[in-house]
């Protein structure tokens, strides 16, 4: 059976009614500020729309040409694909100068010019990597020692150990700590404080299962006595 309605009920307006009724005239009467506001609204998804759709392929793009590149040199192969690496890698950088991939071939052009003795240049490399670089990048801790030979390499083994310190900092040290803890000891055995040297050594060596690492790093700790 259906509930009755008392006559209060009866007599009052419809609340829903009057709910609508009060729209319609706040929108009669502010139609043109809701016409421009819609407006608005919409243009700001039309550009975000686009803008993303944009990067997309933007970044699509940059990650193409980088994977051209780094093919070719990986068939070519060190020296014979190098300064075609360089060239590719420079002109990735110039036309997706935003892109993922323009980061990483900043890395990319640091392992060539090291790999072709070129200090100058991968100090440069990696040193631009590593401004640019998202602090979660892999690529990091390798980026860090990279700039970290190049400095041993030109005996300044001050700034060679602040790299391997910073390498060691990094979100994926743990992935890399035999060659960490090699680094550090090299660089205190070259500044003659065995004991530090000594300790590295043995971290690298617990964490060592490449046997010939294994027969390194025991000649090393025997050489410091």
């Amino acid at each position: 059976m259906a509930a009755k309605l008392d006559k209060r009920e009866l007599n009052e307006p419809d609340k829903l009614q009057l709910f609508f009724l009060s729209m319609r005239a706040f929108a009669e009467k502010h139609r043109s500020k809701i016409y421009l506001g819609t407006g608005i609204f919409l243009l700001l998804v039309l550009v975000s729309s686009g803008w993303y759709l944009y990067q997309l392929n933007y970044e699509a793009s940059a990650g193409k040409m980088y994977s051209r590149i780094f093919d070719a040199s990986l068939k070519a192969g060190s020296p014979a694909g190098d300064a075609a690496a360089i060239k590719g890698y420079k002109d990735l950088i110039v036309q997706y100068p935003r892109s993922h991939a323009a980061v990483v071939a900043y890395y990319r052009l640091g392992n060539v010019h090291y790999n072709r003795n070129e200090i100058d240049a991968a100090s440069k490399a990696y040193e631009d990597f590593l401004q640019k670089a998202p602090m979660e990048s892999d690529l990091l801790t390798l980026a860090y020692s990279g700039l970290g030979a190049c400095h041993e390499l030109k005996k300044d083994f001050k700034k060679a150990l602040e790299c391997y310190e910073k390498a060691m900092n990094t979100s994926t040290a743990s992935s890399f700590e035999v060659l960490n803890f090699s680094n550090m000891g090299r660089i205190y055995e070259a500044l003659n404080n065995t004991a530090k040297a000594s300790e590295y050594y043995r971290k690298a060596l617990a964490k060592t299962t490449d046997p010939l690492m294994t027969i390194y790093i025991k000649r090393k700790i025997a050489s410091l006595g």
